[in-house]
């Protein structure tokens, strides 16, 4: 069983929420898909939680502006500050919803999308990091039990 849920979780790592109908093809027990599944989605927003951590860090910043390619990065990051379009939108969902953000993105984008748009509009990282488990715990069982649902009925 705990050999079930590392392959489905490296397999959610890998493809994402996409990896559900090939994770049935693992176990026939839902129960272990969605487990494997919501511990591979929380496994990969943390992996972007921590790389975006460090590389938002000033003293990081600083370091990597010594090198090409960290200063292309940190230019990167730097004009999502100037940029109105981008300040209003992380304004915009900072007020209004970030709870409800952090619950429905694990749905579309999927979570590594959403956890590197809160790094790159700059939005509140503590209520994101406070919510988003709960999101994907959620939307992956969503997922693996309407799929589950669906295949058992028509078949």
């Amino acid at each position: 069983m705990i050999g079930e849920i590392i392959k489905i979780a490296l397999l959610c790592i890998v493809i994402g929420g996409a990896s559900i109908p090939i994770d049935f093809t693992i176990t026939s027990n839902p129960w272990i898909v969605w487990i494997g599944n919501a511990l591979g989605s929380l496994i990969s927003a943390l992996v972007v939680i921590r790389i975006g951590d460090r590389i938002t860090d000033k003293k990081f910043k600083h370091k990597a502006s010594k090198f090409r390619v960290g200063k292309k990065v940190v230019e990167v990051f730097d004009e999502g500050d100037d940029n109105k379009k981008v300040q209003k939108a992380g304004s915009f969902i900072n007020r209004h919803g970030l709870k409800l953000f952090s619950l429905i993105c694990p749905i579309f984008p999927g979570v590594l999308l959403s956890t590197s748009a809160v790094y790159v509009l700059d939005l509140d990282k503590k209520v994101y990091k406070r919510w988003m488990p709960i999101g994907v715990i959620f939307v992956s069982w969503g997922y693996v039990f309407a799929y589950w649902w669906t295949m058992t009925k028509v078949t």
